[in-house]
Formats: structure tokens, sequence, C-alpha cells
């Protein structure tokens, strides 16, 4: 039974968890991954044969999955499958799984370790000392300013604990109510995505990406944003309108920014994101350590097996 790991982190481990897969009666392919992700061409190749993957980031649109005949099932490694037609993968009976939960707390510590370096200037101090220099600005007290998180869900929580924790006042967004309940559990106090905007010195995206959050952050909300703003993204790139950060952020309008995802992955060099003051840029990496992996790796492998009806005994 031929399938697929078309995800760079699963194939980077793979040594680890192929003897098990094939002990299962998987042949198994890694795919070459020169970038981000797979689409189009390169992902249909990488695909010929099989009747699943174990898939990161790729575009699984209607096109490609029409190409590929095999196909019955796609394991997202991860939560986000934004990047799945979903619909017509469910009308050509393909089925689509993810590993909600895996990594909360590894990307809740990513965007609290972005919060701070921001507002204490951390880059800044280090880039000046390593150059001769001895800077010593002064920064911000998270614990006496607002944190607004937009999303609520397992990492958006996440982030609202630690910053609850560090004693920040904690507002956030989400539309689902089961997940305001649990965040006000957690120490936020609930309010609209205007509000948040408006009032919140750090604002810390978290949403997934959805026909509804397209470009949730634009210009007009990044307009109303209190002077002492900064913007921390470990949610999905597309969530935040890039054009209007960068304007933003070169007006003066935010104090600073970190991306770790962002609409194009890596930014070309025409991308305004480039060039604007005061960014911290990530690799869309937030989740990418060895325990996280290695738990997303057992679940994304066996829900694939599971789909397939193939037992398997992982290590």
């Amino acid at each position: 039974m031929r399938v697929a790991v078309t995800c760079a982190h699963l194939i980077r481990d793979l040594a680890h968890w192929q003897p098990a897969m094939e002990a299962a009666g998987f042949e198994v392919v890694a795919a070459d991954i020169p970038g981000q992700h797979l689409e189009g061409d390169p992902l249909v190749e990488a695909m010929e044969g099989c009747v699943g993957v174990v898939a990161g980031d790729d575009k699984f649109t209607a096109e490609v999955q029409d190409r590929l005949p095999d196909l019955k099932v796609i394991s997202k490694w991860g939560i986000g499958v934004d990047g799945i037609d979903r619909q017509h993968a469910a009308k050509r009976g393909i089925v689509v799984t993810n590993t909600p939960g895996a990594f909360d707390d590894e990307v809740a510590d990513i965007a609290m370790a972005y919060t701070v370096m921001l507002l204490r200037q951390l880059v800044t101090i280090h880039e000046t000392t390593r150059d001769g220099g001895w800077e010593r600005p002064a920064g911000h007290s998270l614990g006496d300013l607002r944190l607004g998180v937009i999303g609520l869900g397992g990492i958006g929580r996440a982030v609202v604990r630690r910053a609850a924790v560090a004693a920040a006042d904690v507002v956030g967004c989400d539309p689902s109510p089961e997940s305001q309940a649990l965040a006000v559990e957690a120490g936020a106090r609930i309010v609209d995505i205007d509000e948040l905007m408006a009032t919140s010195n750090v604002i810390s995206v978290n949403a997934p990406l959805t026909p509804s959050t397209l470009h949730l952050v634009n210009a007009g909300r990044l307009a109303t944003v209190p002077d002492l703003a900064y913007l921390v993204n470990t949610g999905r790139g597309d969530v935040v309108d890039t054009v209007a950060l960068a304007d933003a952020l070169t007006t003066g309008r935010l104090a600073g920014a970190a991306v770790d995802v962002l609409e194009e992955e890596p930014p070309s060099p025409e991308n305004p994101i480039r060039h604007a003051p005061n960014v911290i840029f990530g690799s869309h990496n937030a989740s990418n350590t060895y325990e996280a992996s290695a738990r997303v790796h057992r679940r994304s492998i066996a829900n694939m097996a599971e789909q397939l009806g193939v037992a398997i005994e992982l290590p």
C-alpha cells in the first residue's frame, strides 16, 4: 500500500518511524520539498499511486485531488487544513484528518517570547551590543498592559493563561461560545474584535484561516490601535493584511510586530513587510520542537493508518 509523506518535519525524522510503517505494509515515499510546501504538478508527482499521505501545508486543491485517483486519506500533520479543499474531498470520498491540540503550549510559548522581545527591545539590545555598542533602552512591563487574543482555540487559550500569569489585563475574541467560556476560565475577558484592536497594547493573532477570518486584521482596524501597540501573529498569515501591516509599521501606527506566519512564505524581496521597521521575522516554525513533533508524527501516522484500515504499532 503506497503512501506519501509531504510534511518536512516528519521527513526529517522518518528514519525513526518508517520501519513501523513498512512493517504494517506501507510502501513509504518521502517527497522532495524545496520550499515551505508542495502544490500543483510537484505535489501530484510526489503523490503518484499513493492511497494516503501525511501532509504538511501542501495545497490539495480540487484540481490536484482529481489528478490523484488512488487517494483515499489526507492526514494533515498539525492543525490547519486551509490548504485542503475539504468540500471537494468529501465529494471524492477522501477522508481528511488533523491533529488539533498537539502543540498548543509550544506555539503559545513563542507568542509570549515574541511579546517580551518586542516590549523589552531585546533584538535592538542584542544587535547593538554585538556591534560594539551598549544601548540600554527602556522597555514596557507586560503586567501593566492589555494583551488581546484574537482566536480563543487551544493555542489562544494557552496564550491567555501565560499572559494572565504575567499579570497582564487579558481580553479575547472568538465566535465560539464554548471557546469564550473556556477563555474566561483561563483568565480573559471577552470583547468584540473592534474593542480588542482599539484597546490592546499587544495583539496576539491565533485565529485559523477561514473565509470569515481572511484579512480580519486590516487597515481599518489597525488604524484604531492605541498609541503603544504591537502585533504578534502565530496563527495564519492571511488573517493579517500584509500591506496594511507594513504601512502601520512604516507610519508608526504600530510600535512593532512579530510575524511567525505570513501571506507569502517566505516573503519575496518586493514584499512590503521586508522593508517595514521593527519587525521580528519567524519562519512558520512556532510549533517545531522535537517533543511536539514526535507527538504529531505519531498521531498523524496513526490517523492515516486507521482510515486505511491498517493496524500499526508505532514506537
